[in-house]
């Protein structure tokens, strides 16, 4: 291993870190406002709403990413005319397939409330969408909190297939010092050493939170 030949190279090293945490943070917005708001749809006594948004979330659970991420990508111009750029085809996508998990997450938080605690927002006169904001929907995230953040680390380690369409990520980063070093291990490697860095420091505050919410309970 010689780490001296991919040192001239940590500014390019710099740029894809900075463009995966763009896309992450940009998706995981997108994903936590779309499947929030799926995850409130899905609670209520409309079937035929209820199979429309489960349709949705089966897509995302049946469709590999990479080929979402491609149909988004290339498909999108020939349907629309419309060039979407790669960091927008990017932050569409993982955000888009990452809401379904986190709509089945949050729905299941919900789900697992008391009813009492409905009754009781009911009681005082609460109307639908205040009761599930202040009353509900607090509760559910103490509970599903933990899986919230491993989602966040799932759309992480995703973002590497951004590389595929072009955008460069870390990933496409390692690849290109590759094509101008011809050695694959020590930009690769640099490369899992970053994420497994930002990865635990996610598991450690996965932890954490965790042990802060059964101390609340």
């Amino acid at each position: 291993m010689n780490f001296s030949v991919v040192e001239p190279y940590a500014p390019i090293f710099m740029s894809g870190l900075v463009t995966t945490l763009e896309v992450t943070g940009a998706a995981l917005v997108l994903a936590f406002v779309v499947g929030a708001i799926v995850a409130l749809l899905k609670v209520l006594p409309c079937k035929p709403l209820r199979a429309v948004l489960d349709f949705y979330t089966s897509i995302f659970r049946g469709i590999p990413l990479i080929v979402l991420l491609f149909m988004v990508y290339f498909a999108t111009p020939q349907l629309t005319g419309y060039k979407i750029t790669m960091f927008a085809a990017s932050v569409l996508t993982l955000g888009l397939n990452g809401s379904a998990t986190v709509s089945e997450t949050l729905r299941g938080g919900i789900e697992g409330v008391n009813r009492g605690q409905y009754d009781a927002a009911r009681a005082l006169g609460l109307p639908y969408v205040p009761m599930m904001v202040y009353v509900i929907l607090p509760q559910a995230l103490r509970s599903v909190a933990p899986a919230l953040v491993n989602e966040v680390i799932t759309v992480l380690k995703s973002s590497s297939l951004v590389a595929t369409i072009g955008l460069m990520d870390m990933m496409r980063a390692a690849e290109s010092v590759q094509a101008l070093t011809y050695r694959a291990f020590e930009p690769f490697l640099v490369v899992a050493v970053v994420y497994y860095v930002i990865v635990m420091a996610l598991v450690h505050v996965s932890k954490r939170l965790e042990r802060k919410l059964r101390e609340s309970m």
